[in-house]
């Protein structure tokens, strides 16, 4: 399972959250060990994308230290386009509901980007339009069910409540709380444990005109939208050599390459090959730690010992690998055995 990339703007509603609380997380002693990658995406610009893996934990460690399951629909009430980025402000200068629809299709990757995310199928039944995408792991679990409640937290700013089109929401996941929590926020039925994740609304309302319309603003944000989609092009054919020469090496090698290994066979300098990293808001560590990862699966399918997995991916011990691997999967190595029926 690969990390995929979501807004800063996540990170940064999360600190306004707990500012409106009038709290400081940074002194929980459970935050002390990600208090400094927090703070470094925080000093990003609130338009680019970072990790879900450490969101996801942060979010996690919230919610255990702070005892509130309903955090994220308690974090959508604060809501704004900038936390979505380009995109946010698209949505919301949009002429219509079908049009905000149209640029939240076409420019999605700007808010969620990597390489399992599906893309979203709109399907009309009968007189209700039909938004829906796959279940992929329970470790998108929490990207899912948060992406949707911000999504609606930010359309109820732009079209009056008694207009409000939401028929459904359906969730390929478990419930994480208890079901009062989705009723009160979501004011529609709720379902779990669907084939698909689901969003309905009525057919009509996608003729509902928006509140906060501007098409000339709306003009200059696509030309944005474009430029970054096209960026994103570029900079992908450098991340996806990267991660097939790190791939290659684990699989060969059987040890993890150290970031000059693969700046020699890139004929850059270690200096220049982190700079480009940080270009694509990505580093030699993340690359490594979801190659690894993905390579670890493959080596529990072979049924081999934990110890001999670690020391094929050039972890320290079988800790090591255990801890490495919860972090980035969200289940342990031996819930993953059970899993493949080992």
């Amino acid at each position: 399972m690969k990390d995929i990339q979501i807004p800063n703007g996540y990170f940064h509603l999360w600190k306004i959250y707990f500012t409106e609380q009038q709290i400081d997380p940074f002194t929980w002693e459970s935050f002390k060990a990600l208090q400094a990658q927090i703070e470094a995406v925080l000093r990003l610009p609130i338009a680019q994308q970072s990790s879900y893996a450490l969101f996801r934990q942060m979010i996690e460690l919230t919610q255990q230290q702070f005892q509130r399951p309903q955090l994220i629909y308690e974090m959508a009430h604060y809501i704004r386009p900038e936390h979505f980025g380009v995109l946010g402000y698209m949505a919301t200068r949009s002429d219509s509901i079908a049009e905000a629809l149209d640029y939240i299709l076409r420019f999605n990757r700007l808010v969620i980007d990597g390489d399992e995310i599906a893309v979203m199928k709109v399907q009309q039944q009968q007189d209700c339009l039909s938004l829906s995408w796959p279940f992929i792991h329970e470790a998108y679990d929490l990207i899912n069910e948060m992406t949707t409640a911000f999504m609606i937290g930010l359309a109820r700013q732009i079209v009056p409540l008694q207009q409000f089109p939401l028929e459904r929401i359906g969730f390929a996941h478990a419930p994480k709380m208890a079901l009062y929590h989705y009723q009160k926020f979501y004011s529609c039925e709720v379902s779990f444990h669907q084939p698909e994740y689901q969003m309905l609304m009525g057919i009509r309302s996608l003729d509902l005109k928006l509140q906060h319309a501007d098409p000339s603003l709306i003009q200059f944000l696509i030309q944005q939208a474009e430029q970054a989609i096209a960026s994103k092009a570029q900079h992908e054919t450098l991340a996806q050599k990267l991660h097939l020469i790190v791939a290659e090496y684990l699989r060969i090698q059987q040890q993890a390459p150290k970031i000059e290994d693969i700046a020699k066979e890139l004929h850059v300098s270690v200096r220049t090959l982190q700079r480009q990293l940080r270009d694509l808001n990505s580093s030699f560590k993340q690359i490594l730690e979801t190659e690894r990862m993905q390579q670890c699966e493959k080596l529990l399918q072979k049924q081999l010992n934990l110890t001999e997995i670690a020391i094929q991916l050039g972890y320290s011990d079988q800790s090591a690998l255990a801890r490495a691997y919860k972090a980035h999967t969200g289940q342990t190595l031996l819930q993953a055995k059970k899993n493949l029926g080992h």
